[in-house]
């Protein structure tokens, strides 16, 4: 890869500029190069990307996810353990040797009480058995979506930290893998994700990108009454939208009075109106699926279904989220803050 220096070492304003983004003071970070360098555009994609990777990942997908983040984060320190013929894993998830941690991977919300507690006990026990002289940690991962443990997971995990003085039993869910997430540097990331929005094709963004995202979406007939009105105040908050996936759109509404410049003056004067259109009956279909989509779920699929297969550059990635944002503005896709109904 080369190290000239790229769109990924650029001049930053304040409030855009990249926070520690690897968990540490200035002082005591670790040298990087300027390909490890990342805009707060490129941040935000990316913690976007990982947030759906995250929602989208179940059972031993979830695993892989996990495995992933961890091997990134701790390169030849974390082994992943695959189960082996009749032996299993010997439940074991994953080891962590420099902190002496063990883990074992979880979907407790898609148990029963009674299953959830039996499995937490059995792998425990289990782990001890095959384990125990190797790790002082037993870590709890799961995949609960808003991050929240039933009272019966958090008592069973009380109870075991009890009987178990010497074995700190810890949990490590989606803030615990965002945290991780936020130590990789560029290079991880665009080897793990693809490359990323940048605020350099944000700001340079003009008429043919947003043209080459339209041109492969179907437009639908303009509907016989069209009520345009102004995105409501708290409609990001009424929509549960996480914090990633929100600070993600705000980027793309500073481009909103290109999207409707580009709308006013093209020569069909119908073709907002179409696009619109097409973009509702798609935010609806996934709105009422079946199971139901969380609304970052909701936002990525839109995303993908509005990128296409081209959605691999930064400037398409900029002119999509441009287009979703004029129209999440425009109240065509999610819920308007004051019909949205409370979780």
């Amino acid at each position: 890869m080369s190290t000239v220096p790229s769109p990924n070492r650029i001049a930053r304003n304040d409030d855009l500029a990249r926070p520690s983004y690897h968990g540490e003071s200035a002082g005591q970070r670790h040298p990087v190069t300027a390909l490890n360098h990342m805009d707060r555009i490129q941040q935000l994609n990316y913690e976007k990307d990982f947030r759906l990777a995250f929602l989208e990942s179940k059972g031993d997908e979830f695993q892989r996810l996990f495995e992933k983040l961890m091997a990134k984060a701790h390169p030849n320190d974390f082994m992943a353990c695959r189960p082996w013929g009749n032996v299993g894993d010997r439940k074991n998830d994953g080891y962590l040797p420099s902190a002496r941690s063990l883990f074992q991977s979880y979907a407790p919300n898609e148990l029963t009480a009674a299953e959830a507690i039996k499995k937490i006990n059995e792998d425990f026990e289990g782990a001890k058995a095959h384990w125990e002289k190797y790790f002082d940690e037993w870590t709890f991962v799961h995949n609960a979506r808003d991050g929240r443990l039933g009272p019966h997971i958090i008592e069973v995990l009380v109870k075991l930290g009890q009987e178990n003085p010497k074995i700190k039993i810890g949990h490590f869910g989606y803030e615990e893998m965002l945290a991780k997430f936020r130590q990789l540097n560029l290079q991880d990331l665009e080897s793990w994700l693809g490359p990323s929005l940048t605020m350099e094709a944000n700001i340079n963004l003009g008429y043919s990108d947003l043209m080459a995202v339209l041109n492969h979406i179907s437009v639908a007939p303009v509907p016989a009454t069209s009520e345009v009105k102004d995105v409501s105040r708290g409609k990001i908050e009424a929509n549960l939208l996480s914090h990633a996936v929100a600070e993600f759109l705000k980027i793309g509404m500073q481009k909103s009075p290109l999207v409707m410049q580009f709308f006013n003056t093209w020569k069909n004067p119908v073709y907002g109106e179409q696009i619109a259109s097409a973009f509702k009956s798609e935010y609806v279909a996934l709105r009422d699926a079946t199971p139901l989509l969380h609304p970052d779920e909701i936002f990525g699929r839109l995303e993908a279904w509005a990128g296409g297969m081209a959605n691999t550059t930064p400037t398409h990635k900029a002119a999509v989220l441009a287009v979703m944002a004029y129209l999440f503005d425009k109240c065509e896709i999610f819920e308007d803050a004051q019909t949205a109904e409370p979780a």
